[in-house]
């Protein structure tokens, strides 16, 4: 059951201080000890496996950190997290989407195959990075999504909605990893990405599917 509007606003409020002191915090840190900074950073990106992306070196990461683009964005994915009502084994959300032909379509109707949802925002984002802004309009989303197909993605790609159902619905800022079966939730990632997910979980959630 979601929460009261006064509570969900007290939620808000608490996670409004939160994210303004660690991004008060953080700042105060890379300034005073760039160096400790930059070595807690290292680790967190070989543990989550980041290290090994050549696109994303610690100078595309630093300069990002903490910013006013880094508050507000990490607000609005704390903020959107308070709303998560999706659960392991709970009934999946039949949000409708959109294929890159224009054709719209829901969720539930790749429930026998692999989908994947591309919608890219302004705001906050590593340098070295695909510059998208804003979408005005479904036209904008759906030329920022055939972007993923020149990196020949093996599922189909489509889009959500402007909106923005599908991203609500499933907490999906900035990035969530599912894996459905017969209308459930067969696998969900505990926090956001990119830190805190692995995909080879979902490989071998696949891979025990198919075995």
């Amino acid at each position: 059951m979601g929460l009261s509007l006064p509570g969900l606003w007290l939620k808000r409020l608490w996670v409004l201080f939160q994210v303004a002191l660690h991004v008060a915090l953080g700042k105060v840190l890379l300034t005073l000890f760039p160096g400790r900074v930059k070595q807690d950073i290292l680790a967190m990106s070989q543990r989550t496996g980041m290290a090994q992306n050549p696109h994303f070196s610690y100078e595309n990461w630093i300069p990002t950190f903490f910013s006013i683009q880094y508050f507000w964005f990490i607000l609005k994915v704390r903020w959107q997290r308070l709303e998560d009502t999706t659960e392991q084994g709970g009934l999946a959300p039949d949000c409708p989407v959109v294929r890159l032909s224009g054709q719209r379509c829901n969720i539930w109707d790749f429930m026998q195959g692999q989908g994947a949802e591309s919608s890219l925002r302004d705001g906050w984002a590593f340098k070295n990075n695909v510059d998208i802004k804003n979408h005005q309009n479904l036209q904008d989303r759906l030329r920022a999504a055939h972007l993923l197909l020149d990196r020949s993605p093996q599922c189909p790609v489509v889009v959500d909605t402007m909106k923005n159902q599908s991203s609500q619905l499933y907490a999906a800022l900035p990035e969530r990893l599912y894996v459905l079966q017969e209308g459930r939730i067969l696998y969900k990632v505990g926090k956001p990405g990119p830190w805190n997910y692995h995909p080879e979980e979902v490989r071998a959630v696949l891979e025990k599917l198919h075995s």
